[in-house]
């Protein structure tokens, strides 16, 4: 195994990957879509093997493996699949990063030289620091602005990705060299903000969604048969799209607000009476 952590600058004391013929040793450990996915991203990149996949669910694992491809194999006992790697990917759910970090490092193996990142968007890297009780071993976190419905098609239009990373001081080199590795375009944030940062996300991605269910809602109960309403739809979704992309969201505001048509407002308004009361807080707030 190649140390991924083999040159230290005197004066910084941060780490940075060794220049090697051999590839990094990766192990993901949660084997969703988001594991999946970066794990392919990984093994096609020449400069990472991802030999181990490892999930509560063997099934889960095994299909990893299978996209993952290019020698992955299912590992059962993810401290020993961990004590193999020099990068240890945690893409669990939030909720469990933490513990699993936590039966994988809190044992009686020994670790040295490794990196362990996770992926939430939401928790800081410092979740991870029952790792840190080893030699050598640093912590990060990677988050890309990238949604993860359908890993194929993740895959084919992950290039351009921004991710966004944060960690301690020695583990964020090789982070970055991880980030290009995936295709993706590395931006460092602090820990301390990853939760703002989240919610802009969130609201750029989840509430879109929302939205447009809500549309959907209420070109339902104006007579649209609900099998039209995305297709009709789909021309505002697109412009609009392709509005802020290229001109900024103040310029592509279109609508009644835009063009301060209070008659128009005040009859919404009053139509939303009939309404869930809730249709009417959102259109407020809005």
């Amino acid at each position: 195994m190649v140390s991924f952590l083999k040159v230290q600058t005197a004066e910084a004391g941060v780490f940075h990957s060794a220049d090697s013929l051999e590839m990094h040793k990766v192990v993901i450990i949660g084997s969703g879509q988001v594991g999946q996915t970066l794990g392919r991203l990984l093994n096609n990149s020449g400069k990472y093997q991802v030999f181990g996949v490892c999930d509560r669910k063997l099934k889960n694992a095994q299909a990893g493996a299978r996209f993952i491809g290019a020698g992955a194999r299912v590992y059962k006992n993810k401290a020993k699949a961990a004590e193999q790697a020099d990068i240890i990917f945690i893409t669990t759910p939030d909720s469990v990063i933490e513990q699993v970090c936590r039966e994988i490092f809190s044992g009686a193996q020994s670790f040295a030289d490794k990196i362990v990142i996770h992926c939430s968007g939401n928790q800081p890297s410092d979740i991870l620091k029952s790792a840190r009780n080893h030699a050598h071993v640093y912590t990060a976190s990677i988050h890309p602005l990238q949604t993860f419905a359908d890993k194929k098609a993740t895959v084919s239009n992950f290039k351009g990705t921004y991710c966004a990373y944060e960690g301690q001081p020695q583990a964020l080199a090789g982070v970055r060299n991880i980030i290009k590795a995936l295709g993706g375009k590395p931006v460092a944030i602090k820990a301390k903000d990853k939760t703002l940062y989240h919610i802009g996300c969130v609201f750029a991605s989840n509430y879109l969604v929302t939205l447009v269910k809500t549309s959907l809602d209420l070109l339902k109960s104006s007579g649209f048969k609900e099998k039209d309403i995305l297709s009709a739809i789909s021309p505002l979704i697109s412009a609009s799209a392709r509005n802020i992309l290229a001109i900024g969201p103040a310029s592509a505001l279109t609508g009644p607000i835009a063009r301060g048509d209070l008659a128009t407002i005040k009859n919404h308004l009053s139509a939303l009476k009939k309404a869930p009361p809730s249709y009417r807080a959102l259109y407020c707030e809005l």
